[in-house]
């Protein structure tokens, strides 16, 4: 059985020496890896420990461009890749939500206040004359979002019981 080897192409130095006919090659790159601790995840991704004065932790997330739910993919890997790093008391929570953010609208949740706050964005240049169906849009939009919404359903039944919680 004839055993087939593989040709590698490495970068480095050749010397030959005339004298004894002998030839010496030193590969190039031959230094320590600047990559430590180094974690990898189901998906692709990937987090290390650099080296230096002042390390840094360093993360690389990886998804393929025809997966269904990219943000899916990339948050899995990036829950996976800081497990060790949450933090051992719950961290507080912002007093807002951002529940629509779409087409220039961003509508927030404040829970303790019971208060929703809408920003409307319209670019005039685009919709010089009819600017007034752009805000009856964005309107419509709001109207459309907010009842699918969990956390704006639970909030209101709140208010409806006489409470915010």
């Amino acid at each position: 059985m004839k055993k087939e080897t593989k040709r590698i192409k490495v970068r480095g130095t050749g010397c030959f020496d005339p004298s004894d006919n002998s030839f010496d090659f030193t590969a190039f790159n031959e230094a320590p890896s600047t990559q430590q601790d180094v974690k990898k995840c189901a998906g692709g991704g990937k987090s290390w420990l650099t080296t230096g004065t002042d390390p840094s932790r360093m993360f690389t997330l990886k998804t393929k461009a025809s997966s269904p739910d990219q943000y899916a993919d990339v948050l899995a890997q990036f829950n996976a890749l800081t497990k060790y790093m949450r933090p051992k008391q719950p961290m507080k929570l912002p007093d807002s939500q951002r529940v629509v953010a779409e087409d220039g609208l961003q509508c927030w949740l404040n829970t303790k206040k019971g208060e929703m706050t809408f920003t409307g964005t319209i670019n005039l240049s685009k919709h010089p004359k009819d600017w007034q169906a752009e805000v009856l849009r964005q309107v419509q939009l709001v109207v459309r979002r907010l009842p699918a919404n969990e956390k704006f359903n639970k909030v209101i039944s709140n208010i409806n019981k006489g409470g915010t919680k």
